[in-house]
């Protein structure tokens, strides 16, 4: 079996996913949502990096961020991001042996700009891919409010469709 080499770079931009355990639909409790995103803040407390975008669907997470440029090892983020997550998604459900997520986490370095845009789309329509909702500024629980204003969703939803249909998996 190949090991998965992880790709650091020092100030790098990744886009991440993260499921949870056995795909529980655990995030469409709000309270977790809210969890989560204070994990975000509690994270960069001690692990800083730019959260770029994000979206939070019941069973799996998507990330992107940018590292600061003397950083690199963004594995250190996703583990304290999940640890401060499980405790206080413990405490909040009262199940002390609650087991929050997957073991692992899907990376992918950003390549450049339009891998960037790609990506930042790809988060943004993922609740319409799934059907949640029929537009994706009506998903309460990503970063679209945020930049709507200055971003152009449509402009890689095609591009994002013809990397599908050539097995190109974005950690689902």
């Amino acid at each position: 079996m190949r090991k998965y080499i992880r790709n650091y770079v020092e100030g790098g931009t990744y886009f991440f996913t993260m499921v949870t355990k056995n795909r529980k639909p655990l995030f469409q409790d709000p309270a977790l949502c809210e969890i989560f995103m204070a994990g975000i803040e509690k994270t960069k407390i001690f692990q800083p990096f730019e959260l770029e975008a994000y979206c939070i669907l019941p069973d799996h997470i998507h990330l992107l961020m940018s590292l600061p440029e003397s950083i690199k090892n963004y594995s250190n983020i996703i583990r304290e991001l999940k640890k401060t997550v499980t405790k206080n998604a413990r405490k909040h459900l009262n199940l002390p042996d609650l087991v929050v997520w997957q073991d692992r986490f899907w990376e992918h370095t950003i390549r450049d700009e339009r891998d960037m845009q790609t990506h930042y789309d790809y988060i943004h329509y993922n609740p319409v891919k799934h059907g949640y909702i029929e537009s994706e500024d009506q998903w309460k629980w990503s970063s679209i409010d945020v930049y709507s204003s200055c971003k152009n969703i449509e402009l890689s939803l095609k591009h994002i469709d013809a990397l599908n249909q050539k097995g190109y998996l974005f950690g689902e």
